[in-house]
Parts: structure tokens; sequence; C-alpha cells
């Protein structure tokens, strides 16, 4: 189920995840910078992060640095129960790739079920071309040994 935002759009359940959880501070060092994977499919919420902003998507591109990001870890993914989202506010940017979540997904879900998510720092560029939105999506994180 998904519950009215404040800005009168629906939010999604890892956006209720987050307003729900208590984000940690980032674990320094943050020692891993990972390019963020599946923003093409994630494109409304990248536009939704440049627009809290208050940052016009231009042909030239823009970029959003040193933006908070929260690792969500998702076990009830039908595509792969390690999944790990990347979500800036309550807006899902991407994925930690299979294999770096793989790694990382155990140590999250522990932290989640006190109540905490994990966060770093995110990257985020963005340009209109010819209409279509391209962006890219680098965080830096803790090594997954942080939450072990």
């Amino acid at each position: 189920m998904s519950r009215a935002r404040t800005n009168g759009r629906k939010s999604s359940p890892l956006a209720d995840i987050v307003a729900a959880a208590t984000l940690e501070e980032p674990r320094y060092p943050l020692d891993e910078q990972i390019e963020v994977v599946g923003e093409t499919y994630h494109i409304k919420g990248i536009r939704r992060v440049f627009e809290e902003a208050g940052m016009p998507i231009t042909e030239s591109g823009v970029t959003l640095k040193s933006v908070r990001c929260i690792l969500v870890p998702e076990p009830w993914n039908e595509h792969d129960p390690n999944a790990v989202a990347v979500m800036i506010g309550q807006n899902q940017v991407g994925y930690l790739a299979a294999d770096l979540a793989a790694s990382y997904t155990d140590g999250l879900q522990r932290i989640a079920r006190l109540g905490y998510l994990a966060t770093g720092e995110a990257r985020v560029w963005v340009k209109s071309d010819d209409g279509i939105i391209r962006a890219r999506v680098t965080i830096l994180i803790p090594d997954a040994s942080q939450f072990g």
C-alpha cells in the first residue's frame, strides 16, 4: 500500500521504510566509490531529487554533489533477495549491483531490523538529451565490513 506524500504524490513502500527509519550518520571512512545501476528505471525518482533541490535539468547537464544517500535492503525483492535500493530522500535512484549487494545485504538487514538505515554520499549527474533523461549516480559508502 502507498500513502500520499505531503506534495500529493503517492509514496512507495521504500519511501515509507525511509520515513519510518532512523538514518545513521555515515560510517567513515567512505572507502567505496560505487556506480549505481538501474538509473534508467528510476528516472522519475531522479527527476524528483532535482525538483526538490530546485535544480532544473538542462541539455548541458547538471550535477548534484555530496547529497546523502540511503541504502535500503530489499529481502522481498522478487528478482534478488539480496537487492539493496539506493534512495535520496524518499526517491529511489537505483540499486547496488547484484554482486556488490550480496556482500552488503546481511549487515544492512541486521541494522534495518533495529530500525536504522545506512547512509553515504551521492553525486548525481543528469541531462536532457532531446527530451530523454540520462542520469548517472555515483555513491561513496563504507566498506561492507563496517556493517558486519
